[in-house]
Order: C-alpha cells, then sequence, then structure tokens
C-alpha cells in the first residue's frame, strides 16, 4: 500500500528531530518510576505479596493510564494544531492543494503525523506497563484494550485540533482553542452535570416531595468526555466494574440504563463519529473547489 506523502514527509521532520526521542524517553521514564515505586512498596513490607499488597500494582497500572491520557492531551494539541494553519503560514497550503493529493489525504495525513508520536508513546510503554502482568489482576488484552483506548482518544482530540487548524489561520490561536475545548471536554461537561444537580438539590430543599436529583439524558453529555471512557475501561478492568453506574446514579437513577452500562462502548462510537464528522469539514473547509 502506498504511503501518504504527507505522513511520510512529515515522519522524516520528526526523525530528524531529537525532540521527538527525547519526549519518548521522558514518559517512559516516568512510568518506570511509578513502576519502581510499586515494586518497592511490594517488597519493603514484611507480608509482601499478601491480598492487600497487590493493590500496589494495580495503583500502578492505574497511574500509568492516567499518565498516558495526560500526555495525549498536552502532546496531539499542540502538534495537530499547527498542521494545516501551520502550512497557510508559511504559504505552501496552496501549493499542497496544487499536488495530485485531495484536501481528505492532506487532513488524514497530517492526523496520522500527529499521532505517530502517540503511537510510538503507547507502545514503546507497553514493556513498563507489562511489569503489572508479573503480579496478576491485568491481562495482556486489557494493556492492549488500553493502548487502543488512548490511540482514540488521540484521533479524537487530533481531529478537534485538525479542524480548528483548518478554519483558524494563525496557529497560536488554533492551538489555544484546542487546549481549551480539551478543557472543556474533560471538566466542563463534568462541571455542567455536577453544577445542575446541585443547582436542583438546592431547589428541591424547598420542596414537598422532592426524591433526589434527576437530569434525565443530560448525564449523556459524558459520551464526549475521553477522561471518562477511560475511567469506565480500567474501572472494568480492575475492582470497579460498576464506576459509571454509580458516578452516574449522582445524577439519578440509572442502574438500569443500557446507555450507562455501556458508556464505554458508546462513547467511544461516538467520539469516532464526532472525529469523522470534524474531518470531513475541516477537509472540505480548505478544499479549493467548495462553492
Amino acid at each position: 500500500m502506498r504511503k501518504n506523502p504527507v505522513l511520510e514527509n512529515e515522519m522524516k521532520r520528526y526523525t530528524r528531530n531529537m525532540k521527538c526521542a527525547w519526549i519518548i524517553l521522558g514518559v517512559n521514564l516516568v512510568l518506570a518510576l511509578f513502576a519502581l515505586i510499586a515494586q518497592m512498596g511490594l517488597s519493603g513490607r514484611e507480608n509482601y505479596m499478601t491480598i492487600l499488597q497487590y493493590r500496589f500494582p494495580i495503583q500502578c497500572y492505574v497511574l500509568m493510564g492516567y499518565g498516558l491520557f495526560l500526555a495525549i492531551c498536552i502532546l496531539i494539541p499542540g502538534l495537530a494544531g499547527g498542521a494545516i494553519a501551520g502550512e497557510r503560514e508559511r504559504k505552501t497550503l496552496d501549493l499542497l492543494l496544487t499536488t495530485h493529493l485531495s484536501p481528505w489525504k492532506i487532513i488524514l495525513g497530517k492526523l496520522e503525523s500527529s499521532l505517530c508520536l502517540i503511537f510510538l508513546i503507547s507502545f514503546s510503554t507497553l514493556p513498563v506497563i507489562g511489569l503489572v502482568l508479573i503480579y496478576g489482576g491485568i491481562t495482556l488484552v486489557n494493556l492492549f484494550q488500553l493502548i487502543l483506548n488512548l490511540v482514540i482518544t488521540g484521533i479524537f482530540i487530533g481531529s478537534i485540533a485538525i479542524f480548528y487548524s483548518a478554519i483558524i489561520r494563525k496557529t497560536t490561536v488554533a492551538v489555544i482553542l484546542s487546549y481549551v475545548t480539551v478543557v472543556l471536554l474533560v471538566f466542563g461537561t463534568m462541571g455542567i452535570l455536577f453544577g445542575t444537580g446541585y443547582i436542583q438539590q438546592m431547589r428541591g430543599m424547598y420542596q414537598e416531595g422532592f426524591t433526589g436529583i434527576r437530569l434525565g439524558g443530560l448525564v449523556y453529555l459524558l459520551y464526549f468526555n475521553p477522561a471518562v471512557t477511560l475511567y469506565g475501561l480500567i474501572g472494568q478492568q480492575t475492582t470497579n466494574a460498576y464506576g459509571l453506574v454509580r458516578l452516574c446514579d449522582y445524577f439519578g437513577d440509572y442502574s438500569h440504563s443500557f446507555g450507562v452500562e455501556h458508556m464505554v462502548e458508546l462513547s467511544i462510537l461516538v467520539q469516532l463519529g464526532c472525529s469523522a464528522l470534524l474531518l470531513i469539514a475541516a477537509g472540505r473547509h480548505i478544499n479549493p473547489m467548495r462553492k
């Protein structure tokens, strides 16, 4: 299969830059530090390898998962936010559009190039995260599920950044808006739910027959929150399988809700759907043949 020329060119630029290698080294060193702390916590006690001590590797796995998620949230907007806007500022976008490449290939090539670093980081950390397998509780399938979820998160955040980069001429503005959107998705959705629930609870204190918070379908805003998706996945893999249901129960009775019980799978589909729509919109915006 023929490589996307945009991806090939960006990969050459990455491999010639030591920054990429230093980022991968830094992330792996941090994760290795987590693993070392977990190992010392296990071996430095008299009741070595008791049931209580098995929590340390699981906690290490959870910390590594959230650490990689944080790295994606920090790196992807900065890389993808300037993908198209940077070409426009360098006056090379029009030249790129005159080649045999379609706008969609340019968009996908830019997204793929932004995700390459995440692929490298994710798969390079497998040996470190795999140390958890020694103590049990986490399987190899769980590790690949975590990596797949992080890649999907990278696609979602990268699509947002590519969209802003396509519609905004300034790289700085596109990058800032990308970071703001990520923050709103992660914290804003939770803030809306907790804020609405708090207001409803305050009003209910002065009403007879108030039975509790009822937010109804508003809870499905969490489908757009990649952090909640990761929280649900890690909960299913460890000892908190019903963590998402208990979280949503704060906003009403969702104990028998299909949408909440399968929130991880449905949120992944929603985020992939949003990614496709954003990439299509970005491709249409840079298409010189559009009306």
